[in-house]
């Protein structure tokens, strides 16, 4: 396990001794919403983690994405519009796509907004392609990119040849790409990271694919290897911003513990299926879970924060307040929404080492004497002690 040396930390440990107690607060008041428009439930790839196993020949309407677009536009409870192009592969449903966006773009609306999608890039060529130049600026594309030719093409398919990589940074130089973790390419972490940066791309989503078993020791030793030369890598390259799996926000383990969800689904966020019915997010959908626990999803109260809150985790786990939770993936693992997935604790916790070395480093490299990197020294220590020793 990395571990840094006992002097640097004690020099560690006395910078935080002189930090403040003060808070800023996020003056933001933007109220924002995410709307996802399931285009079509079909791909053109077979990604060997793909959760979406009950998939139909089903596309939507050009008129009903219209109009559940236009309620969103001249809503009254939010400003701001995110809209999402989902599928399957979005771009399969392209004429729809097109349509539906010049007609938002020639008609006046109450709330700002941006068209989005996640691709796989296979089928952005020709036709597309040019299309999404002309728009670049109100149409915005992520990758999903799961890194070396070799890594991708075991992943999704054998589809990295088929994708335009200069095109997607050439029109989109400030998007982040997305990044699965299969246990087939469990191995390459660091290579595939590193060749995403080569790129030139930040790296925003490296998630270890849903429903595997983690908790192999195997695993977690090779994920360990893994992590720690990336750890090394990001202190050699201090101009490279580092991946979410070493970059936790681990300054929150030592503040104030609050129960709230991760995310907005059902709240702040809705997915709309091909047959305009409404869902409190794209995992959410029937897509990914039968007609019984389909209908278990609509009894729920998604504005009860509680009711997402794994108990457990919150009172006896530290990493808890830094420990994502996909509600739709623990409902997937578990049949609940609110019970984690405990085969990935132990990934969190190496994840969670490596996240601290990186942190101190940082301090230690450039001391800033605030709130956050005097919780940040905390939670350095604490993280040390619990699971250095792993």
């Amino acid at each position: 396990m990395f571990r840094y040396s006992r002097r640097r930390f004690l020099i560690l440990c006395n910078i935080g001794g002189c930090f403040p107690l003060y808070c800023i607060k996020n003056s933001m008041d933007m109220k924002k919403f995410h709307l996802s428009l399931v285009l079509t439930n079909q791909c053109n790839l077979n990604c060997v983690y793909c959760y979406e196993s009950h998939k139909t020949k089903k596309s939507m309407d050009i008129q009903l994405a219209k109009n559940i677009i236009a309620e969103y536009l001249n809503g009254e409870d939010y400003d701001e519009v995110e809209i999402d192009f989902f599928g399957g592969e979005p771009f399969l449903e392209f004429a729809v796509i097109r349509e539906v966006c010049e007609w938002v773009w020639s008609r006046q609306w109450k709330n700002k907004y941006i068209f989005f999608a996640t691709t796989n890039g296979v089928l952005v060529h020709g036709e597309i392609k040019e299309w999404l130049k002309v728009h670049k600026r109100y149409f915005w594309v992520s990758l999903s990119l799961d890194g070396t030719r070799s890594s991708h093409n075991i992943n999704r398919s054998c589809s990295f040849d088929k994708i335009d990589l200069s095109f997607f940074k050439e029109c989109w130089p400030e998007q982040t790409v997305k990044m699965t973790i299969s246990k087939e390419t469990v191995g390459d972490i660091y290579d595939n990271i590193v060749y995403i940066h080569s790129l030139g791309y930040d790296i925003t989503g490296t998630n270890f694919a849903e429903g595997i078993d983690w908790e192999d020791e195997r695993y977690l030793a090779v994920v360990s290897r893994e992590l720690e030369k990336l750890c090394k890598y990001y202190m050699e390259h201090p101009e490279m911003k580092p991946v979410p799996l070493i970059n936790m926000a681990i300054h929150k383990c030592a503040d104030t513990r609050e129960k709230n969800k991760w995310c907005g689904c059902g709240e702040h966020m809705a997915a709309y299926e091909t047959d305009g019915h409404k869902y409190p997010c794209t995992f959410f959908t029937p897509m990914t879970f039968d007609e019984e626990t389909m209908r278990r999803i609509a009894g729920t109260d998604f504005s009860c924060h509680d009711a997402f809150v794994d108990e457990e985790c919150f009172h006896h786990c530290y990493l808890e307040p830094v420990c994502n939770s996909c509600y739709g993936a623990n409902l997937l693992a578990n049949g609940r929404m609110n019970r984690r997935d405990r085969s990935k604790c132990a990934l969190m916790k190496v994840r969670a080492v490596y996240s601290a070395a990186l942190k101190a480093h940082k301090i230690l490299e450039n001391p800033s004497d605030t709130y956050e990197n005097k919780l940040t020294v905390q939670a350095i220590q604490r993280i040390n002690e619990l699971y250095n020793k792993m």
